[in-house]
């Protein structure tokens, strides 16, 4: 599992004042819930988003920008989480979505994608060590 991301890791805005609050009701495994509760870190800036959990909310923040798109509340349950609400940007000099449909299918497709984004990030980072300590052959 990778380090755990900290708000302290990466450049990241608050949400604004100008949001919009909405209902959410999905469970995750105890694998998923891992994966929210140790966030993700970007490697580097072409990967979009930076993730942490905090409080029992995850804290989703376009990389590039620092820009809070959503916070996402948790109820625990032993091992589990159940996403309960989320507040959602809708400062449109940050964030253009405004259709909360949309919104609440693209968290619940982020969260549950946490796991292969951490898989993908630690093989693209454990690819890029091994390209930097490759030695070319002797002549």
């Amino acid at each position: 599992m990778p380090t755990i991301a900290t708000a302290a890791d990466w450049k990241n805005k608050p949400l604004p004042a100008r949001h919009v609050a909405l209902k959410l009701d999905f469970d995750l495994d105890a694998a998923e819930s891992a994966c929210v509760r140790h966030g993700l870190l970007p490697l580097e800036m072409e990967d979009k988003w930076f993730l942490y959990y905090q409080g029992n909310a995850l804290y989703m923040h376009r990389s590039w920008t620092g820009v809070c798109i959503a916070r996402v509340h948790f109820v625990s349950e032993g091992d589990r989480l159940h996403a309960v609400s989320a507040e959602i940007n809708r400062d449109p000099e940050q964030y253009a979505g405004t259709d909360d449909t949309a919104d609440i299918a693209l968290i619940e497709r982020m969260v549950r994608g946490m796991g292969a984004s951490q898989r993908y990030l630690e093989q693209r980072q454990a690819g890029a060590h091994a390209w930097v300590t490759i030695t070319p052959p002797e002549p």
